[in-house]
């Protein structure tokens, strides 16, 4: 079981994920944004750090509330 101060940490790292999360999609949508030319080397960048974050944070969603198979 978690104490106190593991979960709120935890929760923490959750919402600064969130963030970095939320700036990633910005990002992206700046990037493609009114029809201009795409640099895609900087797509790619932006796609694997937004799939990287995307997985830190069922990380550590699974962490605060695990599954219990009854």
């Amino acid at each position: 079981m978690l104490n106190q101060n593991q979960k709120a940490r935890l929760l923490q790292q959750l919402c600064e994920l969130k963030l970095e999360e939320r700036r990633v999609s910005s990002d992206i949508h700046h990037l493609v944004k009114d029809n201009r030319t795409i640099d895609f080397f900087k797509a790619k960048q932006l796609n694997s750090l937004k799939t990287g974050v995307k997985q830190k944070i069922k990380t550590v969603e699974a962490r605060i509330m695990p599954n219990i198979i009854a």
